[in-house]
């Protein structure tokens, strides 16, 4: 679920990209959205999608049965997809494009913008760290699962 839906009940017209790049890390990692024990796949793949990690990410039932320029290009996809915010996902013409590699950034690596991003809430912005984001994501998905 898009955090800009979960956490404000704001539906934006990239919401569904969102869900999109979740579907693209369940292919990738063959793992579900949320396990059994209530953890998010986006919160888990994360630091991982950052580190470019192809191999810890990868469902290990491929073993190295896969394109890793393929695979590196599907994570790469999935990481702008499920950004916490909407106006920097690309919109679905752009994912295909990825997926297809037209278009492709020279770097595929996602950019790190320090660690900080602005956030729009009750019209203030504030800084906003992906620490934080993924602590409320964490405490929001706590409250909803009980």
């Amino acid at each position: 679920m898009a955090p800009e839906y979960f956490m404000h009940g704001i539906v934006h017209e990239k919401t569904d990209v969102f869900a999109f790049g979740v579907l693209l890390l369940e292919l990738i990692t063959g793992r579900r959205a949320v396990d059994s024990s209530r953890q998010s796949l986006v919160m888990s793949a994360k630091p991982m999608l950052e580190q470019n990690n192809v191999k810890e990410l990868a469902d290990p039932r491929l073993g190295d049965a896969y394109d890793v320029v393929e695979m590196k290009r599907a994570m790469f996809t999935a990481s702008t997809c499920i950004h916490h915010l909407p106006n920097m996902r690309p919109n679905m013409i752009r994912a295909v494009q990825l997926l297809k590699g037209e278009n492709l950034p020279i770097d595929m690596k996602q950019k790190s913008t320090g660690g900080r991003a602005l956030m729009l809430d009750a019209c203030d912005l504030e800084d906003y760290s992906s620490t934080t984001y993924l602590k409320d994501l964490n405490r929001h998905m706590q409250l909803v699962m009980e």
